[in-house]
């Protein structure tokens, strides 16, 4: 192997995206995740749905209100652990910096962007290559209970729409001739946006359906491999050392990309890169479909909460947890989303078989300003795609391309620096 070799590290969306692009252009490439396959870590379970019609990170303007009262809240949808503050210091000082009003625009704006990019070339890999991931298009209802909260939304999707977000404004009646399903809401909402353009399906599906294809145009994978350190030799970054099921270190040579999620940071730091990347855990249900499952996914976005319809099945998620690489359930959390999944829908949940749930948490890997990074390092041979916190899925093809035009030093389709690991980062905004 050598440099003209790619060592794709992690394979899940992230990872395994970049690994079929790259070989579809004809790159060498192993990935390499410590996995028994892919998509088995945080792009298991996730929400199923591609909806760059959320492309807000999580910093809203009021969020520092929010975080510290989720200390003495055990069941805040976003909550910070006691524990975790001092490791957050300087990551959330700067989640916090870009909460104000202007930087949450821009970097929705340019999160959009990459989302709206990022689903089309997904549905062209669906409709084209023939790649199966249980694909819908419903489109994804999103509920807002004050007159404030419509406004908001409103005007936020006015804004995107310039750039082709497609929505429909629903009165409540309106709302429930799109979906029955919400006839019995416990609170009713003032309206909802319908934007056609969000996807359904399986990310694990995906990500086995791209390695496989990534695979057969000649990409090589090494799962069940664990990445012990990367190698250095004159200030570069050679490739990495791994060992396979306990095996002795093998050292794989080439250009790295960092696909690890929120293992990617450590993996940085050991060659001087800084990724301010942190885990933000989220919980997932899974349970048989009762009859009359909604049809479309449905977004309580004051709770950070979702419901989707799956084939024969429902998964209720959200929430976000600053607990550290803690990967424990917590039955509290779980409880959470089905009190909220009766709220949305008391009629189904009085049906609904809980006790045969698949139960599941993932590390969101949230980077502390809300936009993943994509590129270049600063250090010679290796580059990062990481840090999409939960618009993963949303956002995995579109970064992969914008990675692969970088990488070869291609023009790049959309703007790459709003997503570039630099130190002036800031400064895009202004």
């Amino acid at each position: 192997m050598s440099e003209n070799h790619y060592i794709i590290v992690g394979g899940g969306l992230a990872g395994a995206s970049s690994f079929y692009e790259l070989v579809s252009r004809g790159q060498a490439c192993t990935l390499v995740d410590a996995h028994p396959g892919p998509g088995l870590g945080t792009s298991f379970a996730n929400g199923a749905v591609l909806h760059p019609s959320h492309p807000d990170p999580w910093n809203s303007p009021g969020i520092f209100k929010h975080l510290l009262g989720s200390l003495f809240n055990p069941m805040a949808p976003i909550r910070l652990h006691w524990s975790q503050i001092p490791d957050l210091t300087g990551w959330g000082l700067n989640f916090i910096r870009h909460s104000v009003a202007h930087d949450h625009r821009a970097i929705t704006d340019a999160n959009f962007k990459l989302a709206h990019y990022s689903t089309q070339a997904t549905l062209g890999l669906y409709r084209d290559a023939g790649l199966e991931f249980n694909v819908a298009t419903p489109g994804t209802l999103k509920l807002l209970y004050t007159p404030q909260q419509y406004d908001e939304a409103c005007a936020m999707a006015d804004r995107l729409a310039r750039f082709g977000l497609r929505y429909t404004p629903l009165t409540k009646d309106a709302l429930i001739e799109r979906e029955p399903a919400l006839a019995q809401m416990h609170q009713a909402p003032v309206g909802a946006l319908y934007f056609p353009d969000d996807m359904i399906g399986d990310a694990h599906l995906f990500c086995e359906a791209v390695a496989r294809a990534a695979q057969a145009k000649g990409g090589v994978v090494r799962y069940g491999t664990h990445v012990q350190k990367l190698r250095v030799s004159k200030g570069r970054v050679i490739g990495a050392s791994v060992s396979t099921n306990g095996s002795d270190l093998e050292d794989l040579t080439g250009t790295v990309i960092l696909c690890a999620g929120t293992a990617a940071p450590s993996l940085a730091e050991s060659v001087g890169v800084q990724l301010p990347i942190r885990p933000a855990k989220g919980y997932s249900i899974t349970v048989p479909a009762p009859q009359g499952a909604p049809r479309h996914p449905v977004i309580d976005p004051q709770l950070h909460i979702a419901v989707t319809p799956l084939p024969d099945k429902v998964r209720v998620l959200g929430m976000a947890q600053f607990a550290g690489m803690d990967r424990h359930i917590e039955p509290k959390r779980l409880t959470l989303l089905q009190n909220v999944f009766a709220k949305i829908f008391p009629h189904l949940a009085r049906e609904t078989d809980w006790a045969s749930a698949e139960n599941w948490t993932g590390l969101r890997p949230m980077s502390s300003d809300g936009r993943p990074f994509i590129g270049a390092t600063g250090a010679e041979g290796l580059w990062v795609n990481a840090g999409h916190g939960h618009l993963g899925w949303t956002m995995a093809m579109g970064s992969a391309k914008l990675l692969a035009d970088q990488v070869m030093g291609q023009p790049t389709e959309i703007d790459a620096a709003p997503f570039s690991l630099s130190s002036h980062r800031q400064d895009i905004l202004r």
